[in-house]
């Protein structure tokens, strides 16, 4: 299935969802989806369209149920699912609205990265799936995947196939691997939830080639990249793919956009496609549960600069990237599957104006003085939008108003938003190096990399203070650093260093949380913090280092060679025990860890 460049003019509904998927503002998304919602009679009807599949229909249909027939606004966090749209490659062109005209400017459909299509665009973005390994020689591909039951071996999968949809075009010259598709991979006897042995593979990777350089510095540029598993039943039926296609005039802001459609013989409409998260002729994976605690290791082939700073969706964490060749890595990432806490809030139109930073906020998202917004109130139906996991301003403003949901969430994925701006610490290791991941059960996180500032790392969380059952929802949080980069992001030399792990309440209280530092191991060292509570604490990483002890031998101590050995002694290494102490200070309590851990200034021992 080819890309298609054929124009026409979509209905709003259609043109919502081209905007979702080209990756334009959030404000103009929100006033698409807005402008259909506001005017959607039932729920039944929402759910109908054949260009609108949801990301989770259990999740979908609560949803519908919970606001009823009341004009009202919903949001939460839940992760949804990707879409069978949104795992589709293709090339995107950009030129900027123009001054004194609102909209978001034109962004043409490009079959290819010198398409005379969109010679004149001033950017070129390239949505890309990565397609499974086929050979040795392959590059930016999976090579494979493993999985295994809490406590038992990993397990190889075995690839089923490649989904048949929209790839494009690789061009060597300007740095493009080729697009290709979602894969279906087998496991030989570990089913999940949904008592099958399919899981799907979708990698995602962004590039930005800027065509308003020079020509011969023009270059593909890695920008955005994620990785995640999905336990999948594959149902058979009159299912079909979708394709990308160009919109000649968009109905908001007539400009040219791109938007999705199903493309295929025979494809019946009535069938739920918002079940599945994806698609082809004949066929729909529909999301399932790992079982509790699955173990996954993923090995990508990728390019190099995809490396910096991590973030994941999973625990127990360990990480082996090694060289390929001078522009590519092989990236293996095995962790342990999490369970996520999800939640739900709405809140009726005519109550809005009662929460005044919801309201603010909502408002924020149309444009200024053409009285939308209002119109948009005062109209029937609803809206949902999930908030994003960094989305800490939307969280604050409807924390009061989110409920937890009950149901299982298990996930495993990672990714990185890719900084170009380097920190001095990052280039002196090397561009082929990972710096760190970061991971944690918070719905709401920091997508960037921690902070460094006064001498420790930051990085912020929020969530939820309850679970559904009344229990308080305990906080993980665990850090891998590259060991060569904390000692020169601290100046410090290959002496032992010690760690304290603090977690600051909203209210700038001290959370008593247990605390750990694993043992340098493999040039990486391993922090964690564990049963902190939410609503949105800040965790605190500091590494100290005491003096070093000098162990160089005296003159006369020194031996004496007399020859050459025939073979060199092996060299011990030396595992530094870790010891933890608490250190008391009033009514707040921290614990150290280290090979020596001492109390912070003010703080004593207890």
């Amino acid at each position: 299935m080819g890309v298609s460049l054929r124009k026409v003019k979509i209905s709003p509904l259609a043109n919502m969802l081209g905007r979702m998927r080209s990756g334009l503002t959030l404000r103009a998304t929100l006033m698409a989806a807005a402008i259909f919602f506001a005017f959607m009679p039932s729920a039944s009807q929402a759910d109908v369209s054949p260009t609108k599949p949801s990301v989770d229909a259990a999740f979908g249909d609560k949803i519908a149920r919970a606001a009823a027939e009341v004009p009202s606004i919903g949001s939460g966090f839940s992760e949804s699912y990707p879409t069978p749209d949104f795992s589709l490659s293709a090339l995107r062109g950009s030129i900027p609205v123009a001054a004194g005209k609102q909209g978001q400017g034109d962004h043409p459909l490009c079959a290819s990265a010198t398409d005379p299509h969109c010679a004149n665009v001033h950017i070129i973005k390239a949505d890309l799936i990565i397609p499974p390994c086929y050979s040795d020689a392959d590059r930016i591909c999976v090579e494979g995947l493993e999985v295994g039951a809490e406590g038992k071996p990993l397990e190889k999968a075995v690839l089923d196939h490649e989904l048949k949809t929209n790839k494009t075009p690789a061009d060597a010259k300007l740095g493009l691997p080729a697009g290709g598709s979602a894969s279906i991979w087998n496991a030989p006897s570990l089913s999940h939830q949904g008592n099958a042995l399919s899981y799907a593979v979708i990698v995602t990777q962004g590039y930005k080639l800027d065509k308003k350089i020079a020509a011969s510095s023009q270059k593909f540029e890695p920008w955005s990249f994620n990785a995640t598993v999905i336990p999948v039943n594959m149902k058979k039926g009159k299912y079909c793919g979708f394709e990308i296609f160009e919109i000649e005039k968009d109905s908001y802001f007539g400009e040219v956009n791109t938007s999705s459609r199903m493309a295929g013989d025979g494809c019946d409409f009535n069938i739920p496609y918002r079940e599945c998260i994806l698609t082809e002729q004949g066929f729909c994976a529909a999301p399932a549960q790992f079982l509790p605690n699955t173990r996954v290791a993923l090995t990508l082939r990728m390019d190099s600069k995809v490396t910096g700073w991590l973030f994941g969706r999973m625990k127990d964490v360990d990480v082996a990237i090694t060289s390929l060749d001078a522009n590519n890595n092989k990236l293996r990432v095995e962790a342990t599957s999490v369970n996520l806490l999800s939640g739900t809030g709405w809140v009726a139109k005519k109550d809005l104006i009662k929460y005044s930073d919801l309201y603010e906020l909502e408002k924020k998202r149309w444009f200024s003085g053409d009285g939308k917004f209002e119109d948009y109130l005062a109209a029937p139906g609803r809206r949902w939008g999930d908030m994003s996991v960094g989305d800490f301003d939307t969280f604050k403003a409807w924390e009061q108003l989110i409920k937890p949901n009950p149901e299982d969430n298990w996930r495993w994925n990672f990714g990185s938003n890719i900084d170009t701006s380097k920190q001095n610490c990052e280039g002196q290791i090397g561009k082929d190096k990972l710096i760190g991941l970061v991971t944690t059960n918070a719905p709401i996180y920091a997508s960037g990399a921690p902070a460094f500032a006064d001498g420790s790392l930051s990085y912020k969380v929020a969530g939820l203070h309850f679970k559904a059952d009344g229990t308080l929802f305990k906080g993980s949080y665990d850090l891998a650093i590259r060991s060569d980069f904390a000692r020169c992001l601290y100046g410090f030399s290959n002496a032992p260093i010690r760690a304290s792990v603090s977690v600051l309440s909203s209210d700038g209280s001290t959370q008593n949380v247990a605390t750990e530092l694993v043992t340098e191991k493999n040039g990486w060292m391993t922090l964690s913090a564990k049963n902190f509570t939410f609503s949105a604490p800040t965790i605190k990483v500091k590494l100290v280092q005491d003096n070093p002890v000098s162990t160089t031998p005296s003159q006369s101590d020194k031996p004496v060679s007399t020859a050459p050995s025939e073979q060199a002694a092996p060299v011990t290494k030396t595992m530094i025990k870790v010891k933890i102490i608490n250190c008391v200070k009033g009514k707040t309590t921290k614990k150290v860890s280290g090979s020596n851990p001492k109390c912070p200034t003010g703080y004593k021992q207890r």
